[in-house]
């Protein structure tokens, strides 16, 4: 374990996390203003896991939530999702599921069922009760982490292979054969 944080935390995640919180908090407050179901909140967590490793992701999502909730308090109980978000989003790159479309839909229902469950039990527990939205549930949040996580399969398409080979997990953005003969 301490080896491949070791191994993670080299300078260039020092710059990926930062960079992360920003996209976070960007594409929050960008998507919160157009009045859209969707948060794409969590781009910069879920980039970060896939490039550098889940503790990186992990780390972003709370560095992520504990600025976003010295500006919105309401948000500070919830500071465990985005770092179970990372961490989930880590560990399903590490297992191969950020190379193929296909298994990047079933990280996102992985993220999303993750997401939706933390979230309950906080809210459970802060306002006394369960507080179940069926929409939330079942189509606002499995649609709006799997969009997330395809944005995240295409912008790792996209980067140059000099940036890929110097991430610190490049190994989790290998782009398999498309079609297989």
């Amino acid at each position: 374990m301490l080896e491949n944080i070791k191994r993670d935390f080299r300078w260039i995640t020092l710059i990926l996390i930062p960079a992360g919180i920003v996209v976070n908090g960007a594409g929050g407050w960008l998507f919160a203003k157009l009045d859209t179901p969707f948060y794409f909140d969590t781009i910069g967590t879920i980039f970060v896991a896939v490039a550098a490793g889940p503790i990186a992701g992990a780390l972003t999502g709370l560095l992520t939530n504990v600025i976003v909730g010295y500006f919105s308090p309401g948000y500070a109980p919830y500071w465990s999702v985005p770092l179970l978000i990372g961490l989930v989003a880590g560990i399903c790159a590490s297992a191969g599921m950020f190379k193929r479309w296909w298994k990047v839909l079933l990280a996102g229902l992985l993220i999303a069922v993750t997401a939706a469950v933390a979230s309950a039990l906080i809210s459970a527990r802060v306002f006394g009760g369960f507080t179940f939205n069926p929409a939330y549930f079942l189509l606002e949040e499995p649609l709006d982490k799997i969009v997330t996580a395809l944005i995240v399969f295409v912008i790792t398409r996209i980067l140059p292979e000099r940036l890929r080979i110097r991430l610190p997990c490049p190994e989790n953005l290998e782009v398999e054969e498309l079609i297989k003969r």
